[in-house]
């Protein structure tokens, strides 16, 4: 069985360059994993109950997206019916969770990683303080009101209205002027990076339920949980992947591709949509539960899954579940029989995302800069844009 030290792991990220007149130019990109390899046998023999807290507790980022998709899969494959309340409290905490990672990732990684100067820690504790009360207090609209102040307040620099209108006319000096998303902008522009890693990319499609069952009971399913791919061919799944149609992002896509800049902007999209459009996933504020109804996992043919969800019969019960994440969409996949686990899969957004052919292998092969030292700073702004789930390891190896 797998030790928890081994399933945390790292990125292994390599880049090798050489120098042409002044600039230094990456020959080769090699990004290697050894993180979170869980054996579909991991879970083997435990309770199916006890899959998700256990999932919540390996899993240190997108935690309670993981726990999420891992309940709702589970209780697909035992046939167990949800009630909507139930469903709108977990929306609501994945959309909580997705809103206070854009916020903390603009805060601190972007800035650090752009030199910007960071929100005060007084900030953040008060931030930290609002992410509290958003999970304990029984009215939640105030608490969303001073969120939605402290996003304005400390990254937009303006209400909420009024950045939408700049970002939907591409004013892009307007929203360099004012707050921490001003200061990335104005960063981008002064080193010359909006366009930086302005490359080709292939956003993960709405794949259909049977897709996603035949990659996880084929022979090579482990493969493809390490390495994902759709006919061969690595792709994206993220926040700009998500907002790649939106009219407010065309304008930006325009000027500057797949860039950073476009990159960032569809970033604060989605924060600012977690934060605008809460309504429809507030959990319910008392009276009467709604009657329970099927899980809303996606629901599985019949022929992949034994006799259908249950716990009866000789032949394993499965079920399946595909949740957006603040890094994209996130797969798990249980079978069990008599509520005991059989196997257990999951496809994280890093996967795609960080795959050895994917979209940072593109935007690293093509950098270019004066030094390794540029290259690195490169590298990491990059990495921070598409935001891996643990930590990295970046080397620079000149070529001889």
């Amino acid at each position: 069985m797998q030790s928890l030290e081994t399933l945390s792991g790292k990125l292994h990220i390599t880049l090798h360059y050489g120098r042409t007149g002044d600039l230094c130019a990456v020959n080769t990109v090699s990004i290697h994993s050894n993180r979170l390899r869980l054996s579909p046998r991991f879970f083997a023999g435990k309770p199916v109950e006890t899959a998700p807290k256990l999932v919540g507790m390996l899993f240190s980022l997108c935690g309670t997206a993981q726990s999420v998709a891992s309940a709702r899969a589970c209780e697909q494959a035992l046939g167990q019916p949800v009630s909507p309340a139930t469903e709108q409290q977990r929306d609501f905490q994945v959309r909580g969770e997705t809103l206070f990672e854009h916020l903390l990732r603009l805060s601190q990684d972007w800035t650090m990683a752009l030199g910007c100067e960071p929100p005060a820690p007084a900030e953040l504790q008060a931030l930290f303080r609002l992410k509290r009360d958003l999970l304990q207090v029984v009215d939640l609209q105030p608490v969303l009101v001073a969120i939605q102040q402290w996003m304005e307040t400390h990254l937009l620099g303006m209400p909420t209205a009024e950045w939408l209108e700049c970002c939907h006319a591409g004013d892009v000096k307007k929203l360099s002027m004012k707050g921490g998303i001003g200061n990335i902008v104005s960063s981008l522009q002064a080193m010359g990076w909006d366009r930086l890693g302005d490359v080709e990319i292939h956003p993960l499609p709405e794949l259909p339920v049977d897709w996603w069952l035949q990659r996880l009971i084929a022979v090579d399913a482990e493969n493809f949980m390490a390495e994902p791919e759709v006919d061969g061919q690595a792709c994206e799944t993220s926040a700009l992947t998500r907002h790649w149609e939106n009219p407010d992002l065309q304008v930006w896509r325009e000027h500057y591709g797949s860039g950073l800049m476009t990159r960032l902007i569809a970033r604060v999209l989605d924060m600012v949509e977690s934060v605008s459009t809460p309504h429809p996933n507030l959990p319910p504020q008392g009276g009467k539960e709604q009657e329970a109804t099927p899980n809303r996992a996606s629901s599985l043919p019949s022929p992949l899954a034994g006799e259908g969800p249950g716990m009866g019969g000789t032949t394993p019960q499965a079920g399946i579940s595909l949740v957006q994440t603040v890094r994209g969409l996130l797969t798990h996949r249980v079978t069990q029989q008599n509520a005991i686990i059989c196997n257990y899969q999951i496809v994280a957004p890093t996967e795609w995302n960080f795959h050895p052919l994917g979209s940072l292998y593109n935007m690293l092969a093509t950098l270019q800069g004066r030094d390794e030292t540029d290259l690195t700073q490169q590298a990491r702004i990059l990495i921070t844009a598409l935001d891996p789930c643990v930590d990295y390891q970046l080397e620079i190896i000149p070529d001889a």
